[in-house]
């Protein structure tokens, strides 16, 4: 766990703050958040309810493919977020979130218990986006690690009765994969306090998209 932690602090040095994906693991207090995720070789779907705006409850589900010696995963995990810090600048919002989680993993190992953690820096302004997330996933015999850095940048100032507009560059990378090179992401991100859609593609012409859903 500590070396985890420490792999993601030096890669969130490594990239300047240019960094993820995804909405935040943690929303308003009594907020309830649906999300879909798809990649060329995997797919994501949680359910988050926050009670309050510092800690969350995630059930979820994930599957991925071309990954080495355990071919295909398939996992079904709950996992709990907390809010680490939040700073309230002038005119920019900073945050850290860490997770942790336990479920089932499916491979071609077998199945059996499955544990992960994982954490997410993100800042951003009305201009700019930029945040890190870093997630382990990890099973008898079979250890994934998805990290995702990405970096935005708004044509206009969002006001918070109005759809934002986003262009995100992104960098992916599974470890102990086929292929575990960087792999680069150019999405148009859409958003607004109810709803998130990201459409985009990767660096081979593959369609990439998330969705998420305030209920």
């Amino acid at each position: 766990m500590q070396r985890f932690l420490s792999t993601g602090l030096l890669a969130l040095a490594g990239c300047a703050f240019a960094s993820s994906v995804s909405a935040r693991p943690v929303s308003y207090a009594d907020g309830h958040m649906l999300m879909v995720d798809h990649q060329p070789d995997m797919d994501v779907v949680s359910y988050t309810y926050s009670p309050t705006f510092r800690w969350s409850v995630s059930a979820g589900g994930l599957r991925a493919s071309d990954l080495t010696r355990s071919d295909e995963l398939e996992l079904g995990y709950v996992r709990a977020a907390r809010l680490l810090h939040r700073w309230n600048l002038p005119s920019a919002q900073a945050n850290a979130f860490v997770w942790g989680g336990l479920g089932e993993g499916r491979t071609a190992l077998g199945s059996g218990l499955a544990r992960h953690v994982g954490l997410q820096f993100d800042y951003e302004t009305r201009r700019v986006y930029t945040s890190f997330v870093s997630e382990l996933h990890e099973g008898n015999g079979w250890s994934h690690r998805f990290d995702t850095a990405a970096i935005g940048w708004a044509p206009y100032a969002h006001d918070v009765d109005r759809v934002a507009t986003w262009v995100v560059l992104k960098g992916m990378r599974t470890s102990n994969a086929i292929d575990d090179d960087v792999e680069p992401v150019a999405m148009l991100r859409f958003f607004t306090t109810r709803w998130w859609l990201e459409v985009g593609a990767n660096g081979d012409g593959q369609p990439v998209a998330n969705l998420m859903l305030n209920l």
